[in-house]
């Protein structure tokens, strides 16, 4: 991925650079994790994947420095600008995910994707149960706190690692389902899959966001620990706009739990 470097560079570098990295970090990830280590090739794949855009991230978040300390832009549009290209990266490896599952050939999807299928396959999207407003949002926050630690810990790899792994596991659960589905349409799986898309993509971009920006504040809240005196100026601007981007990704975890609970059920029920 190191070939991408000169392209960023350039600091009006645009999110088609991240989106088309990320399309192939993912599809090399997938191929050589099987390659490599066929047994394990669900993780590995995932870890290739997070070790690909290690450096992208780097640039991305010397980009977000160089914004906000070196005045060219408000914290606020830095960190926007951050986040979307950090939400670009994790819905292009799971659209990655998506289109290997669609169409590789079926003897070989459990052993690409197995750890990310789990037990869904042979079920109907009629037969995944949606658990009610509190089981969601308790199950959402354990992923954010565990998103928040591994970026605090491991800066932009546990970043990835977390990312990557849920972009995986959303890419691969539903287009399978759409391949195994017994109630299956004169569409075929794409069709029956981008039917399941309309139902869970809202819920799940919500979530994307929320996962993204507290990734964001673990990062920012390590780099000041390290950097800064705590209780100085420099460390308290830090804290102060990672309390903030927390509190907004418990508000986008929280209207995606609600759209989980109540709505996603509402449309596969309208649907199919």
């Amino acid at each position: 991925m190191y070939l991408f470097d000169r392209f960023y560079r350039n600091p009006a570098f645009g999110n088609g650079l991240v989106l088309a990295e990320s399309v192939l970090a993912s599809f090399l990830g997938i191929g050589c994790g099987f390659l490599l280590f066929p047994a394990e090739a669900s993780l590995i794949g995932v870890f290739l994947v997070a070790f690909a855009q290690a450096r992208t991230v780097e640039l991305l978040l010397e980009r977000n420095r160089d914004e906000i300390w070196g005045g060219g832009s408000k914290a606020s549009t830095a960190n926007l600008r951050l986040a979307i290209s950090l939400l670009t990266m994790f819905l292009s490896i799971m659209g990655t995910y998506a289109v290997a599952t669609l169409f590789v050939p079926e003897t070989k999807l459990l052993a690409l994707f197995e750890r990310q299928i789990g037990d869904y396959g042979g079920h109907s999207i009629t037969d995944v149960r949606f658990d009610d407003l509190s089981g969601v949002l308790g199950h959402n926050l354990v992923v954010l706190a565990a998103c928040f630690l591994f970026s605090l810990l491991y800066r932009h790899g546990g970043m990835l690692l977390v990312l990557a792994w849920n972009a995986s596991v959303w890419g691969v659960v539903f287009p399978y389902i759409a391949r195994t589905a017994p109630d299956l349409t004169d569409g075929g799986p794409v069709v029956y899959f981008l039917k399941s898309f309309v139902c869970i993509f809202p819920h799940l971009l919500l979530e994307a966001c929320g996962y993204v920006l507290v990734a964001m504040a673990g990062v920012f809240l390590s780099k000041g620990l390290q950097k800064y005196e705590v209780g100085s100026p420099r460390f308290n601007q830090v804290g102060l706009a990672v309390l903030r981007i927390v509190v907004l990704s418990v508000v986008f975890l929280g209207v995606a739990s609600v759209v989980e609970a109540w709505v996603a059920p509402a449309l596969i029920g309208l649907l199919f």
